[in-house]
């Protein structure tokens, strides 16, 4: 069998007319966004090599309590065993390969559906009918494998490289910007899921959230709520970038506001591969914004609300009611059409509008972004 690595080169990749400097460059070409086997080597090459987000560690507070997420296709159990520690698995029996958990919840063991084999909540093979024939195997075989995990803030994180740097060194500059906007971020709980699956390319759905260049026309509420002109300072570090940006209106069709209740301006960050987390305008919050492939032409949307309580009140309310019902919708329907125009046989490569000195419509952060794929893809 070929290796990733082997069959990613076999690809022979080009970039085209791209190049490491945004105002020259051109952008990637317009396949890489539909060809499976593009969408095939990002997962060996960027998702399968990368820190993806999962969870929040107060979904898996107390001993036996676990969440089963996923890499793409792999699926993975991260869960707090009896001593306290978070740990992350395979979630795959040694045996005959049946997954052992769905969901979340919490358990004293974990006991394959199939034929029971039973592993211990750090992961340790315990028990299984029949096993006195494979007492050699065992001892180096018959645990779960174990996966990185890692707490960014209390969200967590997890890695199916096991030589992978850590993300607190890799993405030191956003976690600090993101306690300088929420000094409370600590404090933040879970309070609603929402997730769509929308007929686009993860990358496209990125490269819009990455610029705010159609934002006057097509966000027309989220500008009265926010401040992009000259007003956002953009800052980028590694595999991360931030937007801090001024509260522009009280009174906005977004979600209205009382003085009383602005504790935070907006940071929009993202964290590579497909991270976005998002603070708003209003009382301490934070959305986290994921973007997962699902296939070469498609992407589920997964939104994260935390706040200081479970419970929204007015406020937060409207603040998730517009994200949902307004500035969602208004996204997804320009994917939608950016991802049929990339079929075009009038298109192959489009240009990066870039000045830095105006954030309001500068696109030098898709190149940022769009530079991690090809260099992931190539180099």
């Amino acid at each position: 069998m070929n290796s990733p690595a082997a069959n990613i080169r076999d690809l022979k990749l080009s970039p085209g007319r791209f190049t490491d400097t945004p105002e020259e460059s051109f952008t990637l070409p317009a396949s890489w966004y539909y060809d499976p086997a593009v969408y095939e080597a990002e997962k060996e090459a960027i998702f399968y090599r990368n820190w993806v987000y999962q969870c929040h560690v107060s979904e898996v507070a107390k001993p036996g309590d676990y969440y089963v997420g996923a890499v793409l296709d792999q699926e993975v159990i991260l869960m707090r065993g009896n001593d306290g520690a978070l740990r992350a698995f395979y979630n795959v029996c040694s045996h005959r390969a049946h997954p052992l958990l769905h969901g979340q919840g919490n358990t004293k063991l974990v006991v394959c559906p199939y034929h029971q084999w039973c592993y211990q909540r750090d992961g340790q093979f315990h028990s299984a009918r029949g096993r006195q024939s494979l007492e050699k195997w065992i001892p180096d075989n018959a645990d779960l494998k174990p996966v990185r995990i890692e707490s960014y803030a209390g969200f967590l994180f997890i890695n199916l490289d096991p030589n992978a740097t850590p993300l607190a060194e890799q993405a030191p500059a956003f976690l600090k910007h993101m306690y300088e906007a929420c000094p409370r971020l600590d404090d933040l709980v879970l309070a609603e899921r929402y997730e769509l699956d929308i007929g686009a390319n993860w990358k496209t759905v990125l490269d819009n959230n990455h610029e705010c260049y159609h934002c006057k026309v097509n966000h027309k509420s989220l500008m009265e709520l926010v401040d992009y002109d000259n007003k956002a300072l953009w800052s980028d570090d590694g595999i991360t970038f931030s937007h801090k940006v001024e509260r522009n209106e009280l009174d906005n069709t977004a979600y209205e506001l009382k003085p009383e209740e602005v504790e935070q301006d907006a940071l929009f960050g993202f964290i590579w591969p497909n991270l976005v987390p998002l603070m708003y305008p209003g009382s301490p919050s934070l959305a986290i914004f994921q973007v997962i492939p699902t296939g070469p032409e498609t992407t589920r949307e997964r939104w994260d609300f935390y706040l200081l309580t479970k419970e929204p009140n007015e406020q937060e309310a409207a603040f998730i009611r517009y994200i949902k019902d307004v500035l969602v919708p208004e996204d997804v329907g320009l994917c939608v059409e950016v991802q049929k125009g990339l079929r075009s046989r009038g298109y192959s490569q489009g240009r990066f509008v870039v000045d830095r000195a105006h954030p309001e419509f500068s696109e030098h952060h898709v190149h940022f972004f769009q530079k991690h794929v090809r260099n992931a893809l190539i180099k």
